[in-house]
């Protein structure tokens, strides 16, 4: 009868810390799909629509429940979510597109920080664009290998490379 007690006891816990990690990746993968969507607004050059889904983003930001996540992904979380919003605030009160792609080079670096920590379960490709930013250069994540780049969209699509892969 102990041996069952314990048995049921360590798969109660497993499974427990499974449904929290599972939650976890739920709250950070929703957040990191709107950036998804806005990202490909910005690779098609379409500032009406990187408007519109930069308030899904928002919406998605708000959503995450910090208290589901692990210890880790909260701590990297809490020191970057208010300039999360700021930069999906200011992507979604213009329709000008250099200034949408502006933020979302912060806003991508800072969402970087909290993928690369959470772990979704889903390879997200790190990816850098050398003439962004002034010739300084910037990054962004992506579900795909191949480069479409959203600081450029259809003047300079594929300029740019994988710079890391997270699984």
């Amino acid at each position: 009868m102990m041996k069952s007690t314990k048995l049921l006891m360590a798969t109660a816990i497993l499974l427990f810390a499974f449904n929290l990690s599972a939650q976890t990746n739920s709250n950070i993968t929703k957040v990191f799909n709107s950036y998804i969507a806005l990202k490909d607004a910005l690779v098609k050059t379409d500032g009406v629509n990187a408007s519109v889904l930069a308030k899904d983003l928002l919406t998605s930001i708000d959503a995450v429940k910090m208290n589901e996540l692990d210890v880790t992904t909260h701590t990297q979380w809490m020191k970057v979510v208010n300039e999360l919003i700021e930069d999906a605030e200011h992507i979604n009160e213009t329709k000008e597109i250099s200034h949408q792609r502006d933020h979302f080079m912060t806003l991508s670096k800072n969402l970087y920080s909290i993928i690369k920590v959470s772990k979704i379960g889903t390879p997200v490709f790190y990816q850098f664009c050398p003439m962004a930013n002034k010739g300084k250069g910037a990054n962004w994540l992506s579900v795909e290998n191949k480069i479409k780049n959203p600081y450029y969209g259809n003047q300079m699509l594929s300029c740019g490379r994988v710079v890391e892969t997270i699984q």
